[in-house]
């Protein structure tokens, strides 16, 4: 039984049992304890966006420089998608919602990404995507054959090409995100990206409210999402070695 006292609030989460069909390659990359590096990736030749939509929260760092957001999402894909591409498309994903956190535009924040990304070794598929997913908005009245042409064969940089493209020709989220999921392409992690990206704009409340009624695991979902927020801020005054909160330790125990 997985579910102890001793294992925090979160293991108590009937809901989150359920097996969700994972890809391959997150069961791989999460099943034993050797962690992946940019030297030695788990999965190497692993392209898929997972590890992108993995990335989304490191994109609230807001206090945090956006070098530093690109490289702790780089190394979090490593330890599931080892491929350049797959790391990089994460990276550039997480410093684009980091932009939005920060206010910027999304075209701004796809910019600074773009600009980012020219120092990494092997960016080009990447600042590509990025740079058709721009293109794309310039061609008229966008279609679900536009956004299956963005996601090419599925890899991470289509899929996130085709989360900008959504989020930025979207009229509001709801025609956004159906834009992200009525095409012949992959749909779920497109919807997934698009649904970041437009949440990192706008927010909850923007969603439209019906759907939220219907989601899954919305109380603790909105618990989790606070208490990130509050790891981000006050971590230190929340388990410092000058003193601790026993209540924090007990609802995220250390490893």
């Amino acid at each position: 039984d997985e579910r102890r006292a001793e294992d925090g609030w979160l293991a108590r989460e009937e809901w989150l049992y359920a097996r969700r069909g994972p890809a391959r390659s997150l069961l791989i990359g999460f099943g034993d304890e050797r962690m992946g590096t940019l030297e030695a990736p788990k999965n190497p030749g692993e392209a898929g966006p997972e590890a992108a939509a993995r990335s989304a929260p490191f994109g609230l760092l807001v206090g945090w420089e956006p070098q530093l957001v690109v490289q702790l999402a780089v190394e979090c894909a490593a330890q599931s998608h080892g491929h350049p591409t797959a790391c990089l498309a994460a990276g550039a994903y997480a410093v684009i919602v980091h932009g939005l956190a920060r206010g910027e535009s999304l075209d701004g924040a796809v910019q600074h990404a773009l600009a980012m990304l020219v120092a990494r070794p092997g960016h080009e598929p990447v600042s590509d995507a990025l740079q058709r997913a721009l293109g794309a908005v310039r061609q008229g009245i966008p279609t679900p054959g536009r956004v299956e042409e963005l996601t090419g064969d599925g890899t991470a940089e289509g899929v996130v090409s085709a989360a900008v493209y959504c989020s930025l020709v979207g009229e509001d989220v709801r025609h956004g995100l159906r834009l992200a999921a009525n095409h012949g392409g992959p749909s779920a992690p497109t919807t997934t990206l698009t649904g970041g990206l437009l949440g990192a704009l706008h927010g909850e409340t923007a969603l439209p409210p019906a759907w939220l009624a219907e989601l899954e695991g919305r109380p603790t979902i909105l618990e989790l999402a606070d208490d990130f927020a509050m790891e981000m801020t006050q971590g230190p005054a929340l388990h410092s070695p000058a003193g601790a909160s026993p209540a924090w330790l007990a609802r995220y125990p250390r490893a």
